[in-house]
């Protein structure tokens, strides 16, 4: 993070590359522990982003001074093919926000606003069963992390594939693995609710990891997740750049039916900034139930109303990345919410 601030300090000027959720914590983050502002966002297209955000220009590349310091901030997995494009354009001047300063960065900022507090190690440390969603059409990673002890691979959609990868497969037991095309890592959320019996339970991608230990787990805290992003518009504009209008009132709808007495706070949490991502949790086992029952309950009062895509394609996986978000926000209040690093791994 201090690598990032004085290189930022050093230049006369600076551009963020993207406009999405990563550029805009990026950018609050570093307006406020530095004062200073970018000459503007940069995007490859303008479909699918912003005119402006927060008043400045969202803008190609051509629009910017070669001279110009430009911190790319998008997912990792574009970041190498954005880095030649940027050095064909005659750009000498590139830092590229890897996951891990992006943790540091945005660490910086939340520590300094008091909110989204860090995990530690307590040294007491509990149980923890943290199951890692594969699939039969993965993608190999380049270069796999070592296995920690405490986690479990798990086969998503078994149920659908005559292939076998993992020893742990989610159509045993109770089980929604049928509906794997609908709630892709949803239905190994669903089977650890139902199955899982450690005291801490967790899920996280095979390429998205969270980085917890035991030893953070126990006494003062109930969950664990990964830092917010911060969504340039709202929770609400974000989640729908992947959720229909038709799929999003639904939503709305099955919230206000079966929850009204907090419809009000999911508003307010929707109408914020902050957004929970990847279904990245891990939780004692009795606030992993509540949540999974919360859930669950209203993914399958979508599905009996046979609104907007749920029974197809993947609306429904997005409406549950939303609802994990939710849940947790929702709850900051009542949850002791701790928060670690996430890393991504190509």
């Amino acid at each position: 993070m201090k690598k990032l601030l004085n290189v930022i300090n050093n230049h006369a000027s600076f551009a963020i590359y993207g406009a999405q959720v990563v550029a805009y914590g990026a950018y609050r983050a570093i307006r406020h522990l530095t004062g200073r502002m970018p000459l503007c966002f940069i995007v490859s297209r303008p479909e699918g982003n912003p005119a402006e955000i927060e008043g400045l220009p969202v803008a190609g590349l051509d629009t910017v001074p070669p001279d110009t310091l430009v911190i790319i901030a998008v997912s990792e997995i574009l970041q190498d093919e954005i880095k030649v494009v940027l050095e064909q354009a005659g750009h000498e001047h590139i830092f590229t926000l890897s996951s891990h300063d992006e943790h540091l960065l945005m660490s910086a900022y939340y520590d300094s606003l008091g909110c989204f507090s860090p995990a530690a190690e307590t040294g007491a440390g509990s149980e923890l069963a943290l199951y890692e969603v594969h699939h039969p059409l993965d993608r190999p990673l380049l270069a796999p992390p070592p296995r920690r002890p405490w986690v479990i691979p798990i086969q998503a959609g078994a149920a659908l594939s005559d292939i076998c990868i993992c020893a742990l497969r989610d159509d045993t037991g109770e089980n929604i693995s049928a509906q794997n095309g609908q709630y892709y890592e949803g239905s190994v959320m669903y089977w650890l609710w139902k199955n899982a019996v450690a005291p801490w339970v967790g899920v996280q991608h095979y390429r998205r990891h969270l980085l917890v230990t035991p030893d953070m787990l126990g006494e003062g805290v109930d969950a664990i997740l990964p830092l917010p992003y911060m969504c340039p518009l709202s929770t609400l504009a974000q989640s729908a750049r992947f959720i229909s209008c038709e799929g999003m009132e639904a939503v709305l709808a099955a919230l206000r039916k079966l929850h009204p007495a907090e419809y009000g706070g999911y508003i307010r949490c929707l109408e914020g900034k902050y957004i929970y991502a990847y279904n990245l949790v891990v939780a004692r086992r009795d606030v992993y139930a509540d949540f999974a029952g919360w859930l669950f309950g209203i993914t399958q009062y979508l599905e009996a109303q046979a609104v907007g895509g749920m029974g197809g394609g993947r609306e429904l996986s997005y409406i549950v990345e939303m609802l994990t978000s939710l849940y947790f926000m929702a709850n900051v209040g009542g949850l002791r919410i701790r928060h670690v690093e996430k890393a991504i791994y190509r």
